[in-house]
């Protein structure tokens, strides 16, 4: 019996960020980040994105 997902509107971007990296195959939760980050501001295109979260993972 599979968990059922996390709530990713509740959870802090950090917190999405590594439920994204133990998830990777994800889908619906790679978009709720993408969501987020592009309603903050913080990303605006697929690249941007996937900049934003390799430098996140380095940090």
């Amino acid at each position: 019996m599979s968990q059922p997902k996390p709530n990713f509107e509740q959870m802090a971007i950090k917190q999405l960020r590594a439920y994204i990296l133990a998830h990777r195959e994800d889908e619906e939760a790679i978009h709720a980040l993408a969501m987020r980050l592009r309603n903050e501001g913080r990303a605006g295109t697929v690249e941007e994105f996937l900049e934003h979260v390799k430098q996140q993972v380095s940090e």
